[in-house]
């Protein structure tokens, strides 16, 4: 293998710090002032090095987040007194102008611009990371899984110390055995989505300098490492995404297998049920000593965010089709919050980022997110026929897509700008490119 190149080690030294200032969804969060800047610097030497054919490769994922960026700034456009006003859901806003003479303001399309902007911003770390991994080469993906591996499990190791009782807070708020987040869900998240970054690893060992039967072992050691380190958490969407993920293994494991891989894939089914028995015997060690998910599992009867969604839907319909605007769930839901459902903590999110992608973004926004699934579609059914290193990268990202779109249902991990970046270059291990000499066996197979 050559040796890494640039961009991969810039970009490699961005995660780095990312993972250490970037865990929480909070606006308001210190660490901040020095991740942005940084997601700017590293992307402005992403736009300096990259070439068209790296565009054009990826031309889909940057069609689709440039759409993302254009929509954003759209809500930050101030628009006339008349237009504004007409918008649904603006009642309260030009009684507000009413009562103070304010009638003549230019307003933006978003009801909390401060909240637009914040997402606006947010982006550059996703941009970031799609700049530099989208100029990385075959042999350097496979380095930057490695390397994203590596970080994770780092945040899961540092979630059992901090679940042992050491007071190792990243963040003010941060939550039991959170590592490097400040809310356990997200970590649990993360972590579920090492199940397929691990088996690209073990089924492409020997395209590392380490001896491939070392790789399939510390690939191994990693998932039965991973049962633990998911129920530490006590996070319950970590419990139902981590199980997700494991249970894709199958589709790491047979799509794109040859004949000649029959052999292979055997072991590979002896290493699961082996591992499962690991997995379960590990499990039940931390089950007698920590069952909070499980514990969790069985109050979902009192979860509020039930009812909060409830009430979500029942407003929702009066803010389309344009959206309140991206970002502004906190003061919206404030305006419609039921009194049965205050409480002492503010709700500071929707708890379900599809519900909220409606709500704020709007009609525009649920086309935006059917593109994307269009896209995922696409990218999935290539990646069930794609063979080699790049196949196992290919299914990796996408299976990581799914997941955290799945984690998405109940929480808001890619408000995180750690997954943000995970899922960006997800995007591109998914629809990564295949090599001449991949073409040409996947021609010979088919012949």
């Amino acid at each position: 293998m050559s040796s890494w190149s640039p961009q991969l080690a810039v970009l490699a030294l961005f995660l780095a710090l990312l993972f250490l200032t970037g865990g929480s969804s909070r606006a308001d969060v210190s660490k901040l002032i020095v991740l942005r800047p940084l997601a700017v610097l590293a992307a402005g030497y992403g736009l300096a090095t990259i070439r068209k054919e790296d565009f054009a490769t990826y031309r889909p994922i940057w069609l689709l987040f440039g759409a993302v960026v254009l929509l954003t700034v759209a809500h930050l456009v101030p628009l006339p007194p008349g237009v504004w006003q007409s918008l649904p859901g603006r009642e309260i806003l030009v009684e507000i102008d009413t009562l103070a003479g304010l009638e003549g303001i230019w307003r933006p399309l978003s009801m909390h611009p401060e909240g637009t902007w914040n997402a606006l911003y947010a982006l550059s770390v996703p941009f970031a990371a799609l700049l530099l991994a989208s100029q990385l080469g075959e042999e350097d993906r496979m380095r930057l899984l490695a390397v994203v591996i590596v970080l994770c499990m780092l945040s899961g190791f540092v979630g059992v110390i901090q679940a042992g009782g050491t007071d190792i807070r990243f963040y003010r708020f941060a939550g039991d055995a959170s590592g490097f987040f400040a809310n356990r869900n997200h970590q649990a998240a993360m972590l579920a989505c090492l199940f397929p970054m691990l088996a690209a690893i073990a089924l492409s060992a020997g395209r590392f300098k380490i001896d491939p039967r070392a790789t399939r072992l510390i690939a191994a050691a990693g998932m039965i490492a991973l049962v633990p380190l998911i129920l530490v958490t006590g996070s319950r969407m970590g419990l139902i995404v981590g199980a997700i993920s494991f249970m894709s293994l199958a589709f790491m494991f047979f799509s794109g297998a040859k004949r000649s891989d029959a052999f292979a894939i055997g072991r590979l089914i002896q290493g699961a049920v082996a591992l499962l028995i690991a997995a379960g015997m590990v499990a039940g060690t931390v089950f007698m000593a920590r069952d909070k998910a499980f514990d969790r599992v069985d109050g979902l009867a009192n979860e509020p965010r039930i009812p909060a969604w409830e009430s979500i839907v029942d407003f929702l319909p009066s803010y389309l089709p344009w959206g309140s605007g991206i970002g502004s769930f906190v003061p919206v839901y404030q305006i419609h919050e039921e009194s049965r459902l205050l409480m002492e903590q503010y709700f500071n999110q929707a708890h379900n980022d599809w519900l909220d992608l409606v709500l704020t973004a709007g009609l525009p926004g649920v086309i935006l997110a059917l593109v994307a699934a269009v896209m995922f579609v696409v990218a999935a059914k290539a990646a069930l026929g794609a063979r080699s290193a790049a196949g196992h990268l290919r299914r990796a990202g996408v299976i990581v897509i799914l997941l955290l779109a799945f984690a998405s249902v109940t929480d808001y991990p890619l408000r995180t700008p750690i997954l943000s970046a995970l899922l960006a270059i997800a995007a591109i291990w998914a629809w990564s490119p295949f090599s001449q000499s991949q073409v040409k066996e996947s021609n010979q197979r088919d012949a």
